[in-house]
């Protein structure tokens, strides 16, 4: 039998590693939430599926979400691999949009443009024409920007052979 001060010191050793094990659980779980092996759902009004090519085009109000990804457009086109997972998704529309939900930032990434391309296994989308990306306050317009998911990165104008200047609006934080 343990005596009262021995289990009362053990008690107070207990706690904080439960509440740090708390505390770890819903990064665990964001992590687990963006999963490039999880599945893909989508909705749209009408569905083509090329099972010999491995392409499918769906048309109308699309809405694609992986993870805490969400795409939407008019019209895509999803390009798989064997094992039916997406390699490249092809978006547009008037605008085709992209919602990154924030894990454990305060604010969501917003883009749209009249085309994207997400390539899954570099994990970047493509923003083609009329492309703006919105990060909280701050703005980056151009032609033809890449963000790159992985490493939180935007780039635009010249080093993506964008054809016109980069127009940013940063505000500053209201902290």
């Amino acid at each position: 039998m343990i005596p009262k001060i021995a289990a009362r010191a053990l008690t107070l050793l207990a706690i904080p590693i439960l509440v740090s094990a708390l505390l770890l659980v819903p990064r665990c779980l964001l992590a687990l939430e963006d999963d490039p092996e999880g599945p893909l759902y989508l909705e749209a009004d009408s569905a083509e599926l090329f099972e010999a090519i491995s392409l499918s085009i769906y048309k109308g109000d699309v809405i694609i979400r992986h993870g805490t990804m969400e795409l939407r457009g008019d019209q895509v086109m999803v390009h798989h691999d064997l094992r039916r997972r997406p390699e490249f998704i092809v978006v547009i529309g008037t605008p085709a949009t992209y919602l990154q939900r924030g894990q454990g930032e305060e604010k969501d990434t917003e883009a749209e443009a009249l085309h994207m391309e997400y390539d899954r296994a570099r994990d970047e989308i493509t923003l083609i024409d009329q492309a703006v990306v919105f990060q909280g306050e701050n703005t980056f317009r151009n032609d033809l920007i890449v963000y790159d998911r992985a490493q939180a990165r935007i780039k635009a104008g010249a080093i993506t052979k964008g054809k016109e200047r980069v127009k940013i609006r940063i505000s500053p934080s209201r902290r």
